[in-house]
């Protein structure tokens, strides 16, 4: 574990070699927001940060982290909308999905990088994002430089990554250290291209919007068990059902040994009582094609499955599935399955391995 006070002089200290001016990619996330105030302290007036809106943040999330961030760094946020979700639209597989949005993401940084006279990016990429995508597990938008990829020939800009060797606790205890508030310390942690990785399968309008209410909802109902991180997905609920158990039509990321497997997702009864009998059979499915087994906890009425997914982890390299109280589930089971749009709500008890956190 790293000293929060020598780190910090140390990357404050590298940070004011660079030359010229800097943007800093800020997402709201703990990772990005802690490089900024970082790059903050050793550049002042010479850094720009900027909030990309890509259309896949949560609800109310590009007002309430702007909100929030603007008393620490002089945050801009650019509407960019439009252009990432005609880009997106129709898109399937995970892969594709992450590096069209990288692709997305780095262009619109590098027209701000020009507009506003820069050389630098300055981004909050860790290790656990350089170690998964160098493995081949999953690509992380904000990994350049581990995969061979030239920014400043492909976009106009260097990249700064004062955070690149800490992981998320690291993390959390630098910006501590730092005086960021305590509600954006532990803010729950979302990934780069946000929704666009919960919306499994084809991305389309109708998901998106079904997605975002669907994390809010969860967000809600499990922000005072204070579990590692939750979330929700959302797919379609077609699928064949062989032995008791549902194997659906779309696929979601795993891991088995250092190697990414893009496999089955299934659901099997809600077994309460025995989750010992549960784990087993996680194990005997997941010996196969399957990365994510699921338990259904409620139905509803629409075309669409809802998965709940819940981790307690200390680094993200590893981590279990989270013991929601039976009753607090049933209760965001029904909550979920009371839209419209949704067929069944299913939870992930799949550990990492064989699964990811996120599911592409």
């Amino acid at each position: 574990m790293i000293e929060p006070k020598a780190f910090v002089e140390k990357a404050v200290a590298k940070l004011r070699s660079v030359e010229g001016r800097a943007v800093a990619a800020v997402s709201g996330g703990i990772d990005s927001t802690t490089a900024a105030i970082l790059a903050y302290r050793a550049l002042r007036e010479r850094l720009t940060p900027v909030m990309i809106d890509t259309g896949f943040m949560r609800k109310g999330e590009v007002n309430s982290v702007s909100t929030a961030l603007r008393p620490l760094i002089p945050i801009r946020v650019i509407d960019a909308r439009k252009d990432f979700i005609s880009q997106l639209y129709g898109k399937s597989d995970a892969e594709e999905k992450r590096k069209t949005f990288r692709e997305l993401f780095y262009r619109k940084l590098g027209e701000v990088v020009k507009e506003v006279g820069a050389t630098h990016l300055v981004q909050g990429t860790i290790a656990a994002d350089w170690v998964e995508t160098a493995g081949g597990i999953k690509t992380q938008h904000n990994v350049l430089l581990q995969l061979g990829l030239d920014p400043k020939e492909l976009y106009g800009f260097s990249v700064v990554e004062p955070l690149v060797e800490l992981y998320k606790d690291e993390v959390r205890a630098v910006a501590r250290y730092l005086g960021v508030p305590e509600e954006l310390v532990r803010r729950q942690p979302f990934p780069g291209p946000g929704l666009l990785v919960r919306v499994l399968g084809t991305i389309s309008e109708e998901k998106l919007e079904l997605c975002r209410e669907a994390n809010y909802l969860t967000e809600n109902y499990l922000a005072d068990l204070n579990f590692s991180q939750y979330f929700a997905v959302v797919f379609e609920a077609e699928g064949e059902l062989r032995d008791g158990v549902k194997f659906y039509r779309v696929r979601a990321t795993g891991v088995k040994g250092d190697n990414r497997v893009y496999g089955k997702i299934v659901s099997i009864g809600w077994n309460h009582k025995d989750l010992e009998s549960v784990r087993q059979l996680v194990m005997k499915l997941s010996a196969g094609d399957v990365t994510h087994v699921m338990i259904k906890v409620a139905e509803g009425k629409g075309k669409y499955a809802i998965g709940i997914r819940a981790v307690t982890t200390d680094d993200f390299m590893t981590a279990d599935f989270a013991k929601i109280p039976e009753e607090r589930l049933m209760e965001l089971g029904e909550a979920l399955a009371s839209i419209p749009q949704v067929g069944e709500v299913l939870y992930d008890v799949t550990s990492k391995p064989p699964a990811t956190i996120e599911l592409e």
